[in-house]
């Protein structure tokens, strides 16, 4: 048994047998194997099996859980049973310490970025669940228009000696209320700079200058703001500045597009030449056995292009340089240098040899040509088939992206409830 690799496809030999796998098809059996392995760890690791049930930790809610019975009544048939599993709870007496520990800890888990609960100005951390107990926290405030119930504080009203403000909590296990705990805190006015303050006091004359002149038809605006002279202009937001950019943006765009384009034309071009190489020399092999001479066959070659671009076909690159070849060589120009301008336009390999074998014809009159065209055609037959595989290989690699993204969603689907059941 022998084993390789190529084109991306796997190969194995047995007995004179050859077995081709694809690359996606061996990475489908790896992936399948892969989801097959993992949830077999996840049913190992069972802890049903055991016989135990685990229930959801204090204040995480209940849970749904399907049990499968197998040996109820002693068959074999399996029974699936839903069940609805309760989180834990506490005794009376560990509910009551627990809310007494929660107590004690209230104020300091409430501060956030706050120095202290005697000088708050900007948020507190009005948590409604306490992560260790379990327990639901109730807010509420006498003053809201100062700290509302979501922590965030108002003290731009507050005087600046600073509010007293009580903040009640009520501590529920989920049935009833285990406590009820009132926090006092003072509220001051956020901190200013100088500078802030200057344009609070500015901004404040502006609105009453404003509101005092409602039934006119504008204001003005003050001259100077405690002794010092002021003048105004409109705010420049910038958004003129990037249209800078628009012009070589678009430029740079236009070059990549363009010569994007033209190497995609370019490569256009060089497959159409490939792919009628092998027509080409067919139909100048056929002619010059019927006895034509090779000017001869290429103007008959010409000619019948043209009555089936007449009729609507589309244009053929090679075909296109051989009609420009024989306008040559009708203008007076040597045959040797026509053909040798036609193999330098085509540029390909293929057509460069072509070009030789007829200038070779022309100056020794070689005997073989006919046969040397045949070998050639065989040639040019075989690089179609190496062309048309490989441009089939490519519309699979393309293929695979899509593909990928699929498995890649459905490895998603399966694993992520797999490893959720861990935790």
């Amino acid at each position: 048994m022998h084993f390789g690799y190529q084109k991306g496809s796997f190969l194995f030999r047995y007995k004179k047998k050859e077995i081709q796998i694809s690359s996606l098809e061996v990475l489908c059996v790896l992936a399948g194997a892969l989801l097959f392995l993992l949830l077999e760890v996840q049913s190992r690791s069972d802890p049903l099996k055991a016989g135990y049930v685990s229930r959801s930790a204090y204040g995480q809610g209940e849970e749904k859980l399907d049990l499968v019975v197998e040996g109820l009544g002693g068959q074999d048939k399996e029974l699936v049973l839903d069940l609805t599993i309760g989180e834990r709870r506490y005794t009376k007496e560990q509910a009551e310490a627990a809310a007494q520990e929660l107590e004690s800890r209230l104020e300091a888990m409430i501060l956030g970025e706050e120095p202290s609960l005697s000088q708050v100005r900007t948020k507190l951390m009005l948590v409604t669940r306490d992560s260790q107990t379990g327990f639901r926290i109730r807010w509420s405030s006498d003053q809201d228009d100062l700290i509302g119930t979501d922590g965030v504080v108002h003290g731009e009203t507050a005087k600046e000696e600073g509010q007293t403000v009580t903040l009640r909590a009520e501590i529920c296990d989920g049935k009833e209320t285990l406590r009820t705990v009132d926090i006092p805190v003072r509220v001051f006015p956020p901190e200013r700079t100088s500078q802030e303050r200057q344009q609070e006091g500015l901004t404040q004359m502006i609105l009453s200058q404003e509101e005092q002149t409602r039934t006119e038809a504008g204001f003005y605006l003050p001259t100077e703001y405690k002794g010092e002279a002021l003048s105004y202009r409109s705010r420049d937001n910038g958004e003129r500045y990037w249209l800078l950019l628009v012009g070589p943006v678009l430029a740079v765009l236009m070059r990549a597009r363009g010569v994007s384009a033209a190497r995609q034309l370019e490569k256009d071009r060089e497959r159409k030449l490939l792919l009628d190489h092998a027509e080409m020399v067919s139909k100048l092999q056929i002619f010059l056995g019927a006895g034509m001479t090779v000017r001869t066959a290429w103007e008959r070659i010409v000619l019948d292009y043209q009555e089936l671009k007449a009729k609507g076909k589309g244009e053929r690159p090679v075909y296109e340089e051989m009609l420009m070849t024989y306008h040559q060589m009708r203008s007076g120009t040597a045959e040797g240098k026509a053909y040798e301008g036609f193999g330098r336009r085509c540029k390909l390999q293929p057509y460069l040899k072509l070009a030789g074998l007829l200038e070779q014809d022309r100056k020794t009159g070689t005997k073989n040509l006919r046969y040397l065209l045949q070998l050639e055609m065989a040639d040019a037959f075989e690089q179609r088939k190496n062309l048309a595989r490989r441009q089939g290989e490519e519309a699979a690699t393309k293929l695979l992206i899509p593909l990928f993204l699929m498995l890649g969603v459905v490895m998603v689907i399966v694993v992520v409830p797999a490893f959720m059941t861990f935790y």
